[in-house]
Order: structure tokens, then sequence, then C-alpha cells
């Protein structure tokens, strides 16, 4: 039988064979010169279309020249978000090189392991992490650091900043287009929720090709060139750095800077510079809803909030909505997009057109395939009576898919299948069904899901039910093995807000269980209990930390009812 493949209700694109810095910066809509397109929040200062211009080709030259970067080098750049981020990329990939952004949240620890799995030659670091990053740099391949700022590093050599400003700009070097399927552009780094974080492969291609299909099916409904963005995601995550380093730089748009986020200071640039649309992650969608702050600004200028990175419960974003309406009377909508570092990022978007559909993912990206795959069995996902498929694991492929782990064939050889006519196709792990109208929705991780009694128990959908109770803040659930009973059991855990922390612990866990077993079925009570905590640990897109939830079991016990 032949699989069974879903596509894009767009028709396929024809995509442009260039390299990713000529792409970007080809300005294809006339941007003028001096227009702002990165402006620093704190400080006011800000980089225009011709400075990046000027300056992407000055730095290129310095580090060709001064400091020998060349061809296929791997660099390393460990930075919060800055106005200088997309040039110092730019500049990289402008060498022929290839750029490996990295947390500025990570410890020495956590870079080394990073600068190890990317074989990075050098390393360009904010002054704010010099310290960190000369302890991370040992026993590695690094063999020069160069800070990012300021006018010289405290050795008196010249910052990338100085570079930029002082050196001749020359021209970018280019890749062939026979090779920018080949050629890497970045080594993003993927979330590591289990062992060490694997290093994706994204090339010249994989980047283009998204870029354009975010293009395709997001921008050209919904954002208009003129329009502010403002940026907390970090740029060295995927969803920051096609989002505000490739996509809103190719659009000319101006992209407010946040160099970390702050709520005060976010809702005040949403004040100052009325963007129509938000790009956020759950958390943020969270504070949106509960924070009594929200309510001192006037953002009525929003008209769309797009959340991606980590899953987006029906109930948040419909509680988001509600609040904006109720605090400035203005319809919002607040839609989901799907996909992962591996497919660069975006795979699934809700249309403009369709937010009756905007309680899933949306569709299908132009120029992808996808296949819904039972894991336990690798057959396609059955389809019921209504059109629907049964909940299977996403399988899919495309120009924005990665081609695998850098140097790393075993996690590469588990993330792909093969199938019979030689096709290949990356296994996300995530589990979601597609209905007639071809549009997703997004359940769990494959290795999330919790098996009560053979019973599916979805933990984000507990979680969003969580979300709803008027005395919780935050919530987070994991499965937990109980011998006795040989099953797992769901558990929760949960962040109180401050007002109802009066009534007692055990007070509280008493409502929270007769509130939720009124909204669930049976077998998806919390029968692991409810456990009380100052916060749920996060990665900085948002994704619920599930193994240190775990670890905390190991310390005290949950109260079961």
């Amino acid at each position: 039988m032949s699989p069974r493949i879903y596509r894009s209700p767009y028709p396929d694109l024809q995509l442009k064979d260039i390299d990713l810095t000529s792409f970007v910066l080809s300005n294809p809509l006339n941007v003028p010169l001096d227009k702002p397109i990165y402006i620093d929040v704190v400080s006011g200062e800000f980089r225009t279309f011709g400075d990046i211009l000027h300056r992407t080709r000055a730095l290129a030259q310095g580090l060709r020249e001064q400091l020998g970067v060349k061809q296929n080098d791997v660099v390393a750049l460990f930075s919060p978000n800055t106005i200088d981020y997309a040039i110092i990329c730019h500049a990289v990939i402008g060498c022929g090189a290839t750029v490996s952004p990295n947390s500025a949240a990570l410890t020495a620890m956590e870079l080394r392991a990073n600068l190890e799995t990317c074989e990075a030659k050098y390393l360009i670091v904010h002054s704010s992490l010099v310290g960190i990053a000369q302890k991370a740099i040992q026993g590695t391949s690094v063999r020069y650091i160069i800070q990012a700022d300021g006018q010289y590093a405290a050795d008196g050599t010249p910052t990338a900043q100085t570079l930029a400003t002082t050196c001749f700009p020359s021209d970018l070097t280019t890749v062939p287009p026979s090779e920018v399927d080949n050629r890497i552009a970045f080594i993003c780094f993927s979330s590591g929720t289990s062992g060490r974080a694997k290093g994706v492969i994204t090339s010249h291609k994989n980047m283009t090709a998204n870029v354009q299909q975010w293009q395709k099916h997001v921008f050209d409904e919904v954002v208009k060139s003129g329009q502010n963005l403002i940026a907390f995601l970090p740029f060295s995550h995927i969803y920051g750095l096609n989002l505000y380093i490739c996509s809103a730089l190719l659009k000319g748009m101006t992209v407010v800077v946040m160099p970390r986020f702050d709520l005060d200071v976010y809702l005040g640039c949403i004040q100052k510079y009325r963007p129509e649309d938000l790009a956020l992650v759950p958390p943020v969608a969270l504070l949106l809803m509960k924070d009594p702050r929200v309510n001192r600004y006037d953002l009525g200028s929003v008209k769309r909030i797009m959340s991606a990175a980590a899953p987006l419960s029906v109930e948040l974003a419909r509680s988001v909505e509600a609040k904006f309406k109720q605090a400035y009377g203005t319809t919002v909508y607040c839609y989901q997009a799907w996909g992962l570092t591996e497919t660069s990022p975006l795979a699934t978007a809700v249309p403009i057109s369709r937010m009756d559909k905007r309680d899933g993912v949306g569709c299908i990206t132009p120029n992808m395939e996808f296949r819904f795959v039972d894991p336990d069995t690798m057959l396609d996902a059955e389809v019921d009576d209504d059109g629907t498929t049964k909940p299977a694991e996403i399988w899919c492929r495309g120009p924005n898919v990665t081609r695998g782990y850098f140097k790393n064939e075993d996690a590469t050889k588990h993330a792909f299948f093969v199938d019979r006519e030689g096709k290949r196709w990356f296994r996300t792990g995530d589990i979601g069904t597609i209905d007639q109208e071809g549009f997703i929705r997004i359940s769990d991780r494959t290795k999330e899901m919790i098996k009560y009694k053979g019973m599916q128990v979805i933990p984000s959908e507990l979680e969003g039910k969580l979300l709803d109770h008027p005395d919780v803040e935050d919530a987070g659930v994991i499965g937990v093995w109980v011998e006795e009973q040989a099953t797992e059991l769901p558990l929760g855990f949960i962040v109180v807000r401050p007002e109802a922390r009066r009534k007692g612990e055990q007070i509280i866990i008493r409502d929270i269980h007769e509130w939720l077993n009124k909204r669930v079925a049976n077998h998806k009570r919390l029968r692991g209990g409810i456990k009380l905590v100052d916060s749920i640990p996060k990665n900085p897109s948002g994704k619920i930390l599930r193994r240190e939830l775990r670890d905390l079991l190991k310390n005290r016990g949950a109260a079961k009812l």
C-alpha cells in the first residue's frame, strides 16, 4: 500500500536557489537606506538598513583578513539579543562560514558542550558573557575569542563592532546555486530535553526556503512591511533567528530589540510602537492573560497574536482573546504556528483567512509533505468517518527540513525513516491529527504521552484545563509509574496565585481536584496527586522541562487524593 501523503493547500512555490545572506540583503521592497531596522529598547540606539549593509560587508572583511575566518569554519555566537546580532550573523555567513548561535542563558559547562558539538574555531561573545566564555573554551577547538560589542576587549584587541566600523567593506562570499542545499548556514541546537543538545544542520537552502514559505503562509497575509515588531524571543533560537534575523530583514521591517524579557518593558514597547502582530511563546500569553500590570498599558493596536515553540492550550488562547476584548474592546485572534529546529522552523500555521481553525496549528506550509504514522505499528494512521486521522506521529519532508545532526550519524539515523520509494521522512516525535480540510492539531510529544491503564492522557491538555482554574497561575503534568497498579498515573504540579495561598495547601489541592474532575474524563484525573510549587521549570522557548519536575519527586512526595 502506498503511503498516505498530505500536502499544503497552497501551491508549491518556485523557490530561489541563492545563499542566505545575499537573499535577505537583496532589498526586494526597496527599503530606504536610512530606515531604522533594529532599535535597542533600552538606549534607543538603532541600525538603519544602510548601516546593516555597510557593517556586514566591513565586518566580513575584518573577520577574513584580520582573524582568518574562512569558508566552512564554524563561528559560535554567544550573546543576548542586540541590534548588531544580524550584522554578526550575516558577516560570518558572508565569509562562507557557518554561525552556531548559543543561548545567553547557558552555563560554562553547557556552552562547552555546544562548542565541542559544533567544533567551533571562533567564538564571538558579548562583553557581559566573556567570563563564562573563557571558562567554556577550555579543551575545545576554539582558538580565538572575539568580543562582540564595545571598542576594544580587555586585552586590547578590536571587537566585532570596531571591525564593522573601521574595516573597508568588501563583497561578501556567495554560494553557487548548486551548493546551497549542502552548505551550512547555521548549526542551531535542539532543546536538549534529554541528554546533550544536538547540533541541527540548517543549510542555506533550508533557511531561504523557509523564509519564502513563511512569507507566503504568514507574512503576505498579516504583516505589513511598515509594521513594527517587538523582539524578545531569543535570536539564538530558530524561531527568533528566522523571524527577526532573516524574514523581517528581507521585508525591511523595524524590529524593537529586547535583550531579555521584562513584562513592563514589553508592554511599554507595545504601547509605544503600536504593532498589530505579536509573536510570543505560551508563558508570555499566560502573563498577558493573568498579570494585573497588563491593564496599565494601551495594547489596543494588537490584532493578532502568534504563539509557537511550545503548545498553547485552547483555553489559554481564548482567555487571552477575552482579556483584550474586556480591557481594550478589541477583537484579537490568538493562533498558533508549529515547527521545530529541524524544519527551520515553520511547518504549519493558521492562515488569517481561516481563524475559525485557530484551535489547531493550521495547515501545512507550501512545498512540504506530511504523513501521520502510528509509532507502534509504523503504519499510516486510520481515518475516522469524519475524515480526521487517528492521533499519530507526524512525519514530514520538504526543502526546509534538515538533512541531520552535525557529525552525529546515530542521531540522524534514528530521526529519519526511508520508505520503499526512497523518500526520506523526518520523524518529528509530535503526535497529531489532520482533518479532511488539511488542518492539524498537535496533542503531545510521543515521549511525554501518559498511558493510564492503556488509555492515553495528554499532559498539555490537562495543563490547559488547569490554567483555566481561577487560583492556578501555572501548571505542569507528568506521568508517574506506580508498580502496585502497574500503570502510569497523571500528576500535576501547580503554581497558585498569591491571593489564593491563604486558603491553605490541603483546601487548595482538594478544590482543584474537585474542579478538574468535573471537566475531564475519568481516566484523565490527577490520580498521581497534586504538588504545589513556586514555579514550573521551562526552557527559553517556553517548553516545560518535565525531567526537572520528575526530579522534584525525589525530594518530596505528592499529595494524593
